[in-house]
């Protein structure tokens, strides 16, 4: 599958830093195109909240004052973009969008390739904080690949890939080997050891259609919790990439629901590939 248009979302904090650089990097290797997003997230320039009586007058200038300040960082973040843009000497550009931001970045992939968001910010610009379950729900709509990415992270030479044996699961998987976004030396593929599931079975299938692709495939069987499972050895074994479902069956794949998801995205240091 050749991968083509990269999505970057310029949300104007650190994070957008590191994923403009991934967005780079997984664009030239693969003679892809860069696209940037900036959104005036409505949501966050005027919440939805009563007015206290009297509060009307107050409530707008607030509003009119976050709505001038998010407009002048999005000009500095496209800014920014356009300028690393130029130095790459790739082909993109930048597009503004206004309303929701879940609901503008994902449709903003709906023909891209892959999307890439700061792991903790993504439009807010110094504002109000989206909620910690932004991109789990950017994930379950988009049906796209999306990397998460701190503010800091290099080459994923070393890859952990949760596999439980699930569509969602091996969704994940194949969107991984085939976007070809990386060129790891290892993956690391783990299953949570849990009932009424063969997790060697289930390793010994990933491993195979992972080695067709041509990567080096080693497998691991973990007990615990599935996020503080998967963090801890990816930590541990100092990998550089988490490759995971974002929603389905038990197990792994379940990462994504509720207060599990928010625990990884809120925990990890680490850049982490999720696809629906």
């Amino acid at each position: 599958m050749a991968l083509k248009r990269v999505l970057v979302a310029l949300g104007g904090s650190e994070h957008m830093e590191s994923a403009m650089k991934a967005a780079v990097r997984i664009a030239r290797r693969n003679g892809a195109e860069v696209v940037g997003l900036a959104v005036m997230d409505e949501t966050l320039v005027d919440p939805v909240q009563a007015a206290p009586i009297g509060g009307s007058a107050a409530a707008a200038e607030l509003r009119d004052s976050r709505q001038q300040s998010v407009a002048e960082a999005m000009d500095e973040a496209i800014a920014r973009f356009e300028t690393v843009l130029d130095e790459s000497g790739l082909p993109g550009r930048a597009l503004r969008a206004d309303g929701d931001a879940q609901e503008c970045l994902v449709d903003a992939m709906k023909l891209a390739d892959i999307g890439i968001v700061g792991i903790r910010h993504a439009f807010d610009y110094g504002t109000v904080n989206h909620a910690d379950d932004f991109l789990a729900r950017v994930a379950r709509a988009a049906h796209r690949p999306i990397l998460a990415m701190p503010t800091v992270a290099g080459e994923a030479k070393k890859v952990v890939a949760a596999y439980d044996g699930s569509m969602v699961a091996a969704d994940a998987l194949r969107s991984f080997a085939t976007l070809r976004a990386f060129d790891p030396t290892v993956v690391n593929l783990v299953c949570c050891r849990e009932d009424g599931l063969d997790h060697e079975a289930v390793l010994a299938e990933g491993r195979a259609y992972l080695e067709l692709h041509g990567y080096t495939v080693e497998t691991l069987g973990l007990d615990g919790g599935p996020a503080e499972a998967i963090l801890e050895h990816a930590t541990s074994s100092e990998a550089d990439l988490v490759v995971m479902g974002a929603v389905g069956r038990r197990g792994l794949s379940r990462l994504l629901a509720g207060d599990t998801a928010s625990r990884m995205l809120e925990r990890s240091t680490l850049p982490l590939f999720l696809r629906r």
